[in-house]
């Protein structure tokens, strides 16, 4: 394991700009050692174009968190990995319609990645092998999982601070990095899905996303996506790397677990929010996915 944190200050940066067309740009940064992290939000009523000066060689992971300009070529809720040079290079950003869109992203050395590569990951190694930089519209794009929103969260209210802060950021970073290598891995297969089959796929998570604390049945969702049972559950594991009902669960969990932790509600209360009719119900799924009873959190 390459740890960095160890031996590197924690150096932080915030920038804003915007002008009179109601453009507006806003980042704050972390950088220890060979790690990035970017929280950011903005908004363009027009196509812009941005010039960027990467501080390093690096892979690049930038996960679109919210979208209200709806870019086609980039969904929000999904992230793309790609390779970075220290070299000027331009990108033209699609217009956010009114709206303002949120972002994250988490860069890690080369050296880095090198020391964390394993030949066993099919993504690795095609990252690995790519000699595309500075373009990430032919990166690596995958649907975000409920686990990195959880982990990003985590790192933006990091519980330490000074060198420990740094060594928890690292973990976390990896964390995260490992979890995209296997959504990566598993969406391997999704390359054989036809458009029509990917957006009705694209379709259902989206109402997924928008009512997981509603019963969802296969049936009811593939009629929803016009679409027949046995394609929507291959299909939505080879496009998102899960199952239909383990993605509901672990959005069910993570929302149950900030609810316990930020609100501080009663164990009942959160049960009955994300979903479930029975408490007992809950803390079973709870301790299965946590390790912990739900009371315990608190």
């Amino acid at each position: 394991m390459y740890y960095t944190g160890l031996n590197s200050a924690l150096q932080q940066y915030r920038h804003s700009e915007q002008d009179a067309s109601g453009y507006h740009l806003d980042t704050e940064e972390l950088y220890f050692g060979d790690i990035g992290l970017k929280w950011g939000s903005c908004a363009n009523p027009e196509q812009r174009v941005y010039s960027f000066k990467p501080r390093q060689n690096a892979i690049v992971s930038h996960f679109r968190l919210d979208d209200p300009g709806k870019d086609q070529r980039f969904r929000e809720k999904h992230f793309v990995v790609f390779r970075e040079a220290a070299e000027t290079y331009e990108l033209s950003i699609s217009p956010t319609r009114g709206g303002t869109r949120q972002f994250f992203e988490l860069m890690l050395s080369e050296q880095l990645f090198k020391s964390i590569f394993t030949p066993e990951s099919d993504f690795m190694n095609r990252l690995g092998e790519t000699e595309i930089v500075n373009h990430p519209l032919h990166g690596f794009y995958a649907a975000m999982q409920p686990n990195m929103y959880a982990i990003i969260n985590e790192m933006k209210s990091a519980p330490y601070r000074g060198s420990l802060k740094g060594i928890y950021l690292e973990a976390k970073s990896i964390e995260l990095f490992l979890s995209q290598v296997s959504q990566l891995d598993k969406g391997a297969g999704n390359a054989k899905l036809k458009p029509a089959d990917k957006e009705a796929l694209y379709a259902v998570k989206s109402y997924i996303d928008a009512h997981y604390q509603q019963a969802c049945s296969i049936v009811d969702l593939a009629r929803m996506a016009c679409i027949n049972q046995t394609k929507l559950k291959t299909g939505f594991k080879a496009l998102f790397g899960n199952t239909v009902f383990a993605y509901i669960s672990d959005l069910r969990m993570q929302e149950a677990k900030k609810l316990l932790q930020d609100e501080k509600l009663p164990v009942g209360e959160v049960a009955d929010k994300v979903g479930y009719a029975h408490a007992h119900h809950f803390a079973v799924a709870f301790r299965k996915k946590f390790g912990v009873l739900p009371g315990s959190i608190k």
